[in-house]
C-alpha cells in the first residue's frame, strides 16, 4: 500500500466515519466523486494492490478503478459535467476507457460550478471533528436547557420568501410566538400550540435579497419560559433561480429527484451554498432511501455542525459510525 493511497483513501474513509482527525495535507480537488453506491463497490487507488470499499462522496483521481459486483451499481459524478452509471459487474477506470456496462447518465450534465461546489463540501465537510469532539458536546449540552433552541432556518441561506420554521420543545411551554422581523422593524408575528410554522399565507412574502430576524418565545400558563433569535439571508432573486436551474440540473443528470445520487449532489451543494435547512432535507430524504448506509448521517452531521445544532451533529455522527461497524 502506497503512501499516497494511505494520506488520499485511509485518512478520507476514517474521517467520512466520523472517527479520527485530519492529519496530513488537503485533499487535492477530485476528477470523479461517488454519487450513489449500492452493493458490493471497489475501488483500487492508482498505483495500490488492495482495494477499499466505495462509499458515497468518495473523491476519486486518475487511474484508480472501481469495480461492480454482482447486485450492486454505482453512479459517479465527473469534473467535466458527465454523470456515469455503472451497473452490476462493470468496471471504470477514471481517465481511462469504461469496460462492460457503464454509461453516461441519461441528462445534460452537471455544470462545472455544481461540481467545484459539491467537490468542496466533500473534501473540505468531513476532515473536521468527529466522534473526538463528542465527549465534550456531550457535557456540555447535557442538559436540555443548555441546547439551542430554533432549528431552522439558522444561519442560513433560503431560497424561497416563504420559509417554513421549526424549534424544539420546551418543557412546561403550553404555546409559542413567533415573531419575525426585518430592516425596517416587525413584520408579523403568530402564536401556536407546536414546534413548527409554515409561512403564514396571509403575510407578505419576504423580500429577495434580505437579511431577517426571527425569534421563538416559549410560553406557559405562568409567562415567558424562554426564548432565542436566529437571522437567515434570503437570496437575491436571479441567485435563488440560478440554484434552482441548478437543481433541475442534477436531478436529470442523476436520474429523477428521488434517486440516491440527486440527493446526495443536491444535498452536497446546497450545503456548501451555505443554504442549510434545505441540504438537509436532501440528506434526510437520502437515509431513508439508504437506512444502511453512514453517509447521509455524516453529511446531515456535517449541515448540523455548521449552523451551531453540535448535539444533533454529534448524534448524526454516532448513527454513522454505528452503520459503519455494522458493513
Amino acid at each position: 500500500m502506497t503512501r499516497p493511497f494511505r494520506i488520499r483513501f485511509a485518512l478520507h474513509l476514517a474521517l467520512t466515519l466520523t472517527i479520527g482527525l485530519w492529519a496530513g495535507a488537503a485533499i487535492a480537488d477530485p476528477i470523479a466523486i461517488v454519487a450513489a453506491v449500492k452493493g458490493k463497490v471497489e475501488v483500487t487507488p492508482n498505483g495500490a494492490k488492495t482495494a477499499v470499499r466505495a462509499s458515497f462522496g468518495l473523491p476519486l483521481e486518475r487511474g484508480d478503478r472501481l469495480v461492480v459486483e454482482r447486485g450492486g451499481s454505482a453512479t459517479l459524478a465527473f469534473g467535466d459535467g458527465n454523470v456515469v452509471e455503472l451497473a452490476e459487474n462493470s468496471s471504470l477506470t477514471v481517465g481511462g476507457r469504461m469496460a462492460n456496462r457503464a454509461q453516461a447518465g441519461p441528462g445534460a450534465g452537471l455544470p462545472n460550478e455544481v461540481f467545484t461546489q459539491v467537490s468542496k463540501f466533500v473534501t473540505g465537510g468531513s476532515r473536521q471533528a468527529g466522534l473526538v469532539a463528542m465527549a465534550p458536546l456531550r457535557s456540555s449540552l447535557s442538559a436540555a436547557e443548555g441546547m439551542p433552541l430554533i432549528v431552522g432556518p439558522r444561519s442560513s441561506e433560503v431560497l424561497s420568501g416563504r420559509p417554513a420554521f421549526t424549534w424544539r420543545q420546551v418543557k412546561g411551554a403550553m404555546r409559542y410566538k413567533v415573531v419575525v422581523s426585518g430592516d425596517e422593524g416587525e413584520l408579523w408575528r403568530r402564536e401556536v400550540s407546536g414546534t413548527s410554522l409554515d409561512y403564514p399565507a396571509d403575510a407578505a412574502p419576504l423580500a429577495a435579497d434580505a437579511d431577517v430576524l426571527w425569534e421563538v418565545q416559549a410560553w406557559s400558563d405562568g409567562g415567558q419560559i424562554r426564548k432565542e433569535s436566529s437571522s437567515f439571508h434570503v437570496l437575491a432573486a436571479d441567485q435563488a433561480e440560478a440554484v434552482r436551474t441548478h437543481l433541475d440540473r442534477i436531478r436529470a443528470a442523476a436520474g429523477g429527484g428521488s434517486s440516491p445520487a440527486s440527493h446526495y449532489l443536491a444535498g452536497s451543494y446546497l450545503a456548501s451554498r451555505g443554504i442549510y435547512d434545505d441540504a438537509g432535507r436532501q440528506f434526510e430524504a437520502l437515509s431513508k432511501i439508504d437506512p444502511d448506509s453512514p453517509a447521509p448521517h455524516e453529511a446531515l452531521g456535517n449541515v448540523y455542525r455548521a449552523v451551531g445544532l453540535m448535539d444533533l451533529a454529534a448524534a448524526e455522527f454516532e448513527k454513522a459510525l454505528t452503520l459503519t461497524r455494522e458493513q
